[in-house]
């Protein structure tokens, strides 16, 4: 039969006292880094949805604004009619855009078709982030030409 010596076997509470001291701190650690973690998601992800409602917005404003180009009702086809339409779209789109439309470029370009409106739009992306990360992490950049077919020409 085997015999324990009682000086090597311990009671549970040794036990428990031994490990309590072995893993103190643990929790902690594994707290921080979980709650690190998180707080880094989150980031990213409120980065990458404000990133798609700003271009999201931007890209509607600029058909509405090409829109109402292409189906203003002039009595004639004149240069100076059109040019005073354009310029009235894009001031109404960069006022619906407030402040973010100074940064926004709008450009009536030659479609080469009399029958369509093009509206080339550059805008700049936002981003969240820190500067170190800013670079790579802009979202909502876009450099983009909207074709509507005018319904009056």
């Amino acid at each position: 039969m085997l015999r324990l010596n009682r000086s090597a076997t311990s009671s549970p509470s040794q036990i428990r006292h031994r490990l309590h001291h072995s893993e103190r701190g643990s929790g902690l650690l594994s707290a921080v880094f979980g709650v690190g973690i998180v707080v880094a998601l989150v980031g990213v992800l409120a980065n990458v949805a404000i990133g798609l409602w700003v271009r999201s917005t931007v890209d509607s404003v600029a058909f509405d604004a090409a829109q109402s180009v292409a189906t203003a009702d002039d009595s004639g086809d004149s240069p100076s009619a059109l040019a005073a339409n354009e310029q009235e779209a894009i001031s109404r789109a960069r006022e619906l855009l407030g402040a973010y439309g100074n940064r926004v470029d709008f450009e009536f370009i030659d479609s080469g078709s009399p029958t369509v409106i093009a509206l080339r739009v550059r805008a700049p992306g936002t981003s969240l982030m820190p500067r170190m990360f800013a670079e790579s992490m802009v979202i909502g950049k876009m450099d983009r030409t909207i074709l509507v077919r005018s319904e009056n020409r």
